[in-house]
């Protein structure tokens, strides 16, 4: 029962949330917000008092996210920092794949009215252009917030999904890929998309050839171990690179070019900002939600950088931790292993990767992932 009232309360909460990346202005009640969290709060504590947890290492572990989370709110002064931990915790023991259902669930039919609105008119449908590329937003905030929202319910769909997604769907997506190069223009969402269908071909074939020859697949120790490096990689990396930037090398710059800034965006916030144990207030110019020029544009589009900067350093250990969890825990899950890893790899870019109404498999570290795989039961239905 406390299961399917978190599972309820997640998917209000994603409502809710869903109206940050889209161009609806919804007149919410004044401290709606905030009943939400007390919701979402209580609805964790009664699955806590059901639950009734033994392994003393685990509880540790969750009063000590919760605890870093609540002191990163407080001073950073993002209020969504509190609602992460809370349902990342109250994900424990519940099957992963029923929180990407619920997930799939909302965000779907609410990014078909959102295309729909902005179509019609109802909700703006911003347009930029970059040179003389024309990039829409149907009725989200930005091009790349759309591309990214996209990538994300993909990633979820292959995920439950697994080896029973068929090449059709596949071959669907990849059409998708070319409407959001001529529309959107969002060079990182589309790369991982097509990462996310290569993975899957190259998986679904091994499994294909493994049971040919009376085998099961399983990745080798050695490509668990890069998987499980490529967040710690990709988070060094980006730092690194924004920290020591230096315009007058010309790789740099090229470098820099490539990702539209975010190498000079990153220094400038290692130049104005340094790196707080708890996190701190960072006042941030974002491009969304009007296409008029910002001279005073600043933004920390890199999760990683922004992470350690806004929520501070042991949110940071926290996060990449919780990754490291959520990876390993994920070895006997070949396709949710893929998903997951190209999202860490989108996350160099792109600032989603706290975020759960874009990232939801960030609250997979503490789910169950001890479920018969579908390829299992396509083998015993055969026989």
């Amino acid at each position: 029962m406390s299961e399917q009232i978190f599972l309820l309360v997640l998917g209000i909460w994603l409502v809710f949330a869903f109206n940050w990346i889209t161009m609806f202005q919804i007149q919410w009640p004044e401290y709606l917000y905030s009943y939400i969290q007390v919701i979402i709060g209580i609805a964790v504590i009664f699955r806590y008092m059901i639950l009734k947890p033994k392994n003393i290492d685990s509880i540790i572990l969750i009063l000590i996210i919760l605890a870093a989370f609540l002191i990163s709110r407080d001073r950073s002064a993002i209020g969504s920092v509190l609602e992460t931990g809370l349902l990342i915790i109250g994900a424990k023991e519940i099957d992963y794949k029923k929180i990407l259902k619920v997930y799939l669930g909302v965000q779907i039919p609410l990014t078909i009215i959102t295309l729909i609105a902005g179509q019609l008119g109802i909700i703006e449908n911003l347009t930029y252009y970059r040179g003389e590329q024309v990039r829409m937003a149907f009725g989200f905030v930005y091009p790349t917030n759309f591309a990214s929202h996209l990538m994300f319910m993909i990633a979820a769909w292959i995920a439950i999904r697994e080896i029973k997604c068929t090449f059709l769907e596949l071959g669907m997506i990849t059409i998708l890929v070319y409407f959001l190069d001529k529309y959107y223009d969002a060079r990182c969402g589309e790369i991982c998309i097509i990462l996310l269908v290569l993975s899957t071909i190259y998986l679904k074939c091994r499994m294909y050839f493994a049971e040919k020859n009376g085998k099961k697949y399983k990745t080798s120790k050695f490509l668990n171990f890069l998987c499980l490096c490529v967040p710690f990689g990709g988070a060094g990396t980006m730092i690194l690179l924004s920290r020591f930037y230096d315009p007058s090398k010309g790789w740099m710059e090229k470098l820099d070019s490539i990702m539209s800034t975010r190498l000079a965006l990153g220094k400038k916030t290692f130049d104005l900002y340094d790196v707080k144990l708890w996190g701190q207030y960072i006042e941030m110019h974002g491009g969304g939600g009007t296409t008029a020029p910002k001279p005073d544009y600043f933004f920390i589009d890199c999760s990683y950088l922004n992470i350690l900067m806004r929520f501070g350093f042991v949110v940071f250990v926290l996060t990449m931790l919780l990754l490291s969890i959520t990876i390993v825990k994920s070895y006997k899950k070949p396709f949710l292993l893929a998903m997951i890893v190209i999202i860490c790899i989108h996350s160099m870019i792109e600032q989603h990767l706290f975020e759960l109404h874009y990232n939801i498999f960030f609250m997979l570290a503490f789910a169950n992932f001890n479920i018969q795989d579908d390829r299992k039961m396509i083998i015993k239905k055969q026989k």
